[in-house]
């Protein structure tokens, strides 16, 4: 069967940062003119006189714009005002969204004054009303911009870019952070499960579905449309959390494996023949990869409710799949171990400098080596029971699966002898084990006594 056809132009976001259109200024000057005619079309000639006299909007133009949209009533005339707000928007550089963002932060705040007041009506009289009036003088303009935006076609994938232009200069700029939290908090609304559909994705999946699984694809790099097809075989599964308003954008993917054994070599579980067998059974699930896709929603959780509906699903699909496990990197071990090899006081100094000729140059000639093997279990199980990062362990993933109830269960030598794998974790790789007799009572452990649940051979690798 043929690669699916990509559609000749998939970019129709207006947000999409690929384009070859060359004159900006032209580009600009079309849209004002395009805005002027839909506003005639609802009676609103009046705001026409927003833009300037060159006809190129700015971040100043685009101010007016949103206190346009937030004076409006009719929904035809505001979906129309929020669309030539968000294209305005794509076509500025850098330097045009920082000073929009500073509008956004400054002059749509919450209203000092009017919160001041609603905190003294409540001290004065503390009922369900005060309360409320209170709340809503505390809620910055920006949010019911926001919503407005959203209103829009393509509104929410707009909205998830603007938030990944925020990060892009949130370090330089903290004061644009309660930005991040206003659009954060809507995220969390628009997102929760409540909205979102579980999906397999197969061979059958829409093309530009299946072109996104490369694109976002992180953690094991997807090698083009037969590796792609490879994954998605029947000894496979790919699961992803999809949103009405974004039918074709996956919001998270999982990859699965199913085997009849914990593995611990990804390279060979991504190279395994393909069974054809269609009596073939499976005992065991491996979740060896699982990608958040849009950076816009970091923050919003969906994985821990992926895994668990995989599962669920599993389960009824195949009675016979008794085990789950993951088969996870480690992607800040590496960085880690550089800055604090040194102060590891259960390593031997000619230790450190195995350690060290490991860090500097990661190749599979120097991890074939059983001393230095021993040494790095020792110290990635160290990394992941014992170093904490506000009383959690400091591994991103690690923090992940053990709060969902997992085990740890395998620390494995050698599991990802790929570039990137070398680089990030020595090659290193952990099996998380999700058994469901155990996960409730391991999450109440982690999240109330920040007990980090470990197997007996994970145990016999600490120092």
């Amino acid at each position: 069967m043929p690669a699916p056809l990509i559609p000749a132009n998939p970019c129709i976001n207006p947000v999409c940062k690929n384009t070859d259109v060359t004159n900006i200024d032209l580009m600009k000057a079309v849209s004002i003119k395009n805005l002027v005619k839909k506003l005639s079309g609802f009676g609103l000639e009046s705001l026409t006189n927003l833009y300037n006299g060159n006809n190129v909007p700015t971040s100043e133009y685009l101010g007016n714009l949103c206190n346009a949209l937030l004076g409006l009533k009719g929904e035809a005339s505001s979906i129309a005002l929020a669309e030539e707000i968000l294209a305005v928007y794509a076509q500025f550089s850098a330097e045009d969204k920082l000073e929009f963002f500073q509008f956004l932060e400054t002059d749509l705040a919450a209203n000092a004054d009017q919160v001041k007041l609603a905190i003294n009506q409540y001290q004065e009289n503390p009922n369900q009303q005060s309360i409320q009036t209170l709340h809503e003088a505390s809620e910055s303009l920006r949010m019911e911009l926001f919503r407005a935006l959203n209103m829009a076609s393509q509104g929410t994938e707009s909205l998830i870019a603007m938030r990944e232009d925020i990060f892009e200069v949130l370090r330089e700029n903290p004061g644009l952070q309660s930005l991040d939290n206003d659009l954060l908090h809507l995220f969390r609304s628009w997102f929760n499960r409540g909205f979102l559909e579980i999906k397999r994705i197969d061979w059958e999946t829409p093309a530009v579905v299946l072109e996104k699984l490369i694109e976002y694809e992180s953690v094991h790099e997807i090698a083009g449309w037969d590796d792609l097809r490879r994954r998605l075989e029947e000894d496979r599964r790919c699961f992803g959390f999809f949103h009405p308003v974004m039918p074709y954008e996956p919001l998270i993917f999982v990859e699965v494996a199913l085997t009849n054994e914990i593995s611990t070599n990804v390279e060979e579980l991504l190279k395994e023949d393909v069974k054809h067998d269609e009596d073939a059974t499976y005992s065991t699930a491996i979740f060896y990869s699982i990608n958040n896709c849009l950076n816009g929603l970091r923050g919003v959780s969906f994985g821990n409710l992926l895994i668990k509906q995989v599962v669920e699903k599993l389960e009824r699909e195949i009675s016979g799949i008794k085990k789950y496990s993951t088969l996870s990197p480690l992607p800040r071990f590496s960085h880690w171990l550089k800055e604090n090899y040194n102060d590891l006081d259960f390593l031997e100094s000619d230790q450190k400098h195995h350690v060290k000729a490991l860090l500097d140059h990661p190749t599979i000639q120097i991890i074939d080596d059983e001393q230095l093997k021993s040494i790095m279990l020792g110290i990635c199980a160290h990394y992941l029971v014992q170093v904490k990062s506000h009383d959690k362990p400091h591994c991103p993933v690690a923090r992940f699966h053990l709060g969902n109830g997992a085990t740890l269960g395998k620390i494995n030598w050698q599991a990802d002898t790929s570039e990137n794998g070398l680089r990030q974790s020595a090659g290193i790789m952990v099996n998380y084990i999700y058994d469901k007799s155990k996960l409730a009572k391991n999450h109440e452990a982690y999240e109330q006594s920040n007990i980090v649940n470990c197997s007996s051979e994970v145990k016999q690798l600490l120092p």
